[in-house]
């Protein structure tokens, strides 16, 4: 039977060894647990991805353990699946200092639009996710990732990765599901603790030259620096099953990051530390048949600055905190599975309040060691972005039953059906203005010298070595400024040059607290037909933001071609609504930034004024649809009697109802001009991919590769500053140097129109005997086209202020049209145990990233800068069993 074959595999993935034999339960349930057991497959060997109608890839604590390793954030391995793209920023010189998790997309979506849960906790941050890649670059929002938390492959038994035909049980997603799974508290007594770590004298480096040909050999530039980091992770794990009804267990990983970078010409430190810490309960066959309790502390800190600014030291903090109760109690006619669960999670920010865009210029020329490429205008930059702390509690209860099959009409029937309980509560809190000064302007009239007016940060009045009087009597009386030798005195004497600046961008003091309420129900009954199998499944839901009624059907079917559990061929239909409803409505209660002036009279300066061009700007979300994805799923898999799992699979997904903007043209009243969501946005994902796995003896090996198309169109909407906060602007610059505003928004959407169009993975683990084992894994990225970051900023206008001031400007960040080359990276892990005794033993392990020292490609193309080459992590562990 399918059914059976389909629940075999779920049967190998059981997160918990079978601690629980049918002689300790009742009899109605020990004659099932007996039937079960009967009818699992034995001798089949289950690959990373299971034969079934559902979509998932399922790594257990083999992979986990065998697959070569950085950082050790479960999103490394999950990169390694079909369908599964890892950031390019993860191959980037800055990756080396981070230790946070690198984003990932699935089936073409959003990084942001996957769904993240640990032991049924989801860790999705829902507050700005969009924002991971603006780490600094911004005084609106924090970085604070994708997820919530960070979490270590050391804690975790499984990982299960659903990228189609995902069972109606899951919901809050457009992408995909990664359910993990934490360790068992029912095992043998264990102890062990382990220290890992990754230092810069163990790696190789590629220094690449401006306007190299990055096909010709690396350049040993004196001007790039080689970074100095190391790295340190640290891992305890105790496990004590106290008797057959209590277990208990910790686990905590502690991972810490210190780097140095060159800022204006000096060496500078950062740092970041993550921890995960898990303490775990377990009861079992008492007054109900399953309990965990589980706590989670996840926190995240990081003291950086930003590069090749003055005074720019900051302190971030982020991370999670969650509560997780899992109770499972079988009946006669079901069995109830309830997670109730508690999470609190912030991202905030501590650092100066203001920041500062001086020219550079004598006294302010602090921006000659900085690099600032081609620009035409060289500024000296100084400060920070303010303070800005976020903080999401969520509070989640999940309740599902499964009833026992039974058989009607010649077909067998398994319904599962649930019902899913979410609030979420948002607080966001800026204490004061932050300042950024964008508009500097050089004074220089000598005969009216600036006066300040007791301004005195963001206004530089004239300094010199001897006063001017002094000067000119020297002079014979005046200066001439027809006279060089005049002018060369003058400069001589100048030792801070006269500025100040004419306009400013005020993001305000704002307190925002929305909180949001959600509640699904799903159902899906899987039916057996002979050599058939059909999922019928269906999830509603409803937020009380959006309001909308959502419906979204999930049927798949399965049929066995020879009726062995060997070849089946599937196809599915489905439907998933848009996740980050939140988000969207704290972007309603957002405070933008907006423009402020000040005039000068007769070299007085004046207060500071609103602008003609406030860019007051407030969003709405009135009677518009949720965000959806249709998707058509069509796959072959046949379970070869030797030479393993090959599986075939198409997947196309069709974007409905995505979020467009209109702007009104006019201020309302309130001076705000409303920017109104509609659903005029559209996209579409394409995707054919292989996959095979199998088992040789000690050899386990796995292959996938995958052809991609991702498309996202949002032509109902050009961006300017006259429509748009000036913080969601940048200018963008295509492939033949023509530019233009986009929003960040559309910025992500070029990115995923340009994402990796093939793709491949390749695994080989082998236990050479009982104390050495290798794992090595390929990857291959094709070369595409991509969005990024010059590091340089953009002057744009803006409509003039008043008749007696310059016209004003605004910088926003520069993004360019690049190609990113093809990459192939293998990794490499080498793992020794030595027993000391029977129960205590010494494991020895080496994790190589990018084996054959490859080229990133990840310093654009034609600009300087530093690649990683070949990297080592070592470690050493101690373990009692």
């Amino acid at each position: 039977m399918l059914s059976q074959g389909v629940y075999a595999a779920e049967q190998q993935q059981q997160t918990e060894p079978k601690t629980q034999p049918c002689n300790d339960l009742k009899n109605e349930q020990k004659e099932r647990c007996e039937a079960l057991e009967h009818i699992e497959v034995k001798g089949q060997y289950i690959g990373i991805e299971v034969p079934e109608v559902i979509g998932r890839s399922y790594l257990n604590r083999d992979f986990i353990n065998a697959t070569p390793k950085g950082n050790g954030d479960i999103n490394e391995l999950i990169a390694l699946l079909p369908g599964v793209q890892l950031s390019n920023e993860a191959y980037s010189i800055g990756s080396l200092a981070e230790i946070s998790a690198p984003e990932i997309s699935i089936s073409g979506a959003q990084p942001w639009q996957t769904g993240f849960s640990l032991d049924g906790l989801n860790y999705n941050n829902r507050i700005d996710p969009g924002s991971s890649s603006r780490l600094s670059s911004s005084s609106n929002d924090v970085s604070g990732g994708v997820q919530s938390m960070n979490v270590n492959s050391d804690v975790v038994e499984s990982i299960t990765v659903y990228d189609h035909n995902i069972p109606a049980e899951f919901g809050g997603f457009s992408g995909g599901i990664v359910d993990s799974k934490t360790k068992s508290v029912f095992t043998n007594d264990s102890f062990s603790f382990g220290v890992r770590s990754n230092q810069s004298s163990w790696g190789s480096y590629h220094f690449i030259e401006a306007d190299q040909d990055s096909s010709q050999q690396n350049v040993d530039q004196s001007t790039l620096e080689t970074p100095k980091y190391e790295k340190i992770s640290y891992n305890l794990r105790a496990n004590k099953q106290i008797n057959k009804r209590h277990g208990v267990m910790m686990s905590v990983s502690y991972l810490t990051s210190d780097i140095s970078d060159l800022s204006l010409g000096e060496v500078k430190t950062q740092s970041r530390k993550n921890i995960n810490a898990i303490v775990k309960y377990g009861y079992r066959n008492g007054w109900v048949d399953a309990l965990d309790l589980t706590l989670m502390y996840s926190p995240y800190e990081v003291d950086d600055f930003i590069t090749d600014a003055k005074d720019s030291d900051f302190h971030l903090e982020g991370g999670a905190v969650g509560a997780v109760a899992s109770l499972t109690q079988h009946f006669d006619f079901a069995t109830w599975r309830s997670n109730l669960n508690f999470s609190m999670s912030d991202s905030n920010r501590e650092g100066p309040a203001h920041f500062y865009n001086w020219l550079q210029a004598k006294g302010k020329d602090w921006g000659q060691y900085a690099d600032q490429g081609d620009a035409q205008t060289r500024y000296s930059r100084q400060g920070g972005y303010g303070a800005l702390d976020n903080t999401q509690y969520t509070t989640s209860w999940k309740n599902t039953l499964n009833f026992n099959s039974f058989e009607f009409a010649g077909t067998e029937h398994n319904i599962k059906a649930g019902i899913e309980l979410i609030r979420q509560e948002v607080e966001r809190e800026r204490i004061q203005n932050s300042y950024n000064y964008d508009s500097p302007i050089i004074w220089s009239s000598a005969s009216t010298p600036l006066n300040c007016s007791g301004y005195t940060l963001d206004c530089q009045a004239l300094e010199t070595t001897i006063s001017i009087d002094e000067l000119a009597a020297q002079l014979g009386g005046e200066i001439d400024f027809n006279n060089q030798d005049h002018i060369t005195a003058y400069s001589n004497n100048v030792t801070t040059t006269a500025q100040y600046f004419n306009g400013r961008l005020v993001t305000p003091a704002e307190y925002i607290n929305v909180a949001l309420n959600r509640a699904s129900f799903y159902a899906t009954d899987s039916i057996t037909l002979g050599q058939l199998s059909l999922n019928l499944g269906m999830r509603y839901e409803y937020d009380d933001f959006l309001a909308n009624h959502n419906i979204a059907p999930r049927l798949s079917l399965g049929y066995d071609v020879f009726n062995n559990n060997r070849t089946i061929i599937s196809a599915g239909v489905n439907r998933y609504y848009d996740s980050a409803i939140i988000g969207y409505k704290v972007k309603e209660q957002q405070r933008f930034s907006y423009r402020e002036y000040r005039p000068i009279e007769n070299g007085y300066l004046q207060g500071w004024l609103p602008s003609n061009y406030t860019g007051a700007f407030k969003y709405r979300f009135d009677d518009v649809n949720t965000p959806y994805d249709d998707e058509l799923a069509l796959g072959i898999a046949h379970s070869f009697e030797k030479a393993g799992n090959i599986s075939l699979k198409y997947v196309k997904r069709k974007k409905h109802q995505q979020f467009s903007q209109v702007t009104d043209e006019e201020a309302a009243s309130d001076g705000y001009k409303y920017i109104y969501m509609t659903n005029e946005g559209d996209g579409s994902s394409e995707r054919y991919s292989i996959s095979w796995s199998a088992q040789f003896g000690k050899h386990s090996l796995w292959a996938n590769a995958s052809y991609a198309e991702n498309k996202v169109s949002n032509d109902e909407y050009s961006a300017s500053a006259e429509n748009t906060p000036l913080d969601e602007l940048v200018y963008y610059l295509n492939a033949q140097g023509e530019g233009e505003l986009v929003t960040l928004g559309q910025l992500e959407q070029i990115r995923t129109n340009f994402g990796t169009p093939v793709s491949g993975a390749l695994g080989w683990n082998v236990d050479w005997n009982s104390s050495f084992s290798t794992g090595l894994n390929v990857t291959y990225s094709d070369s595409y086209t991509s969005a990024v970051s010059t590091g340089a900023s953009e002057s744009i206008g803006l409509e003039q202020s008043c008749t007696s001031c310059p016209v004003e400007s605004s910088l926003v960040d520069v993004y360019e049209e690049q190609e990113i080359r093809a990459r192939t990276m293998l990794g490499l892990s080498l793992r020794y145990s030595h027993n000391l005794t029977k129960t205590q033993s010494i494991d020895i392990r080496a994790d190589i990233s990018n084996l054959l020292n490859a080229r990133t490609y990840t310093v654009n193309e034609g600009a300087s800068g530093i690649e990683p080459g070949r990297m080592f992590w070592v470690g050493v562990s101690y373990n009692y069993d």
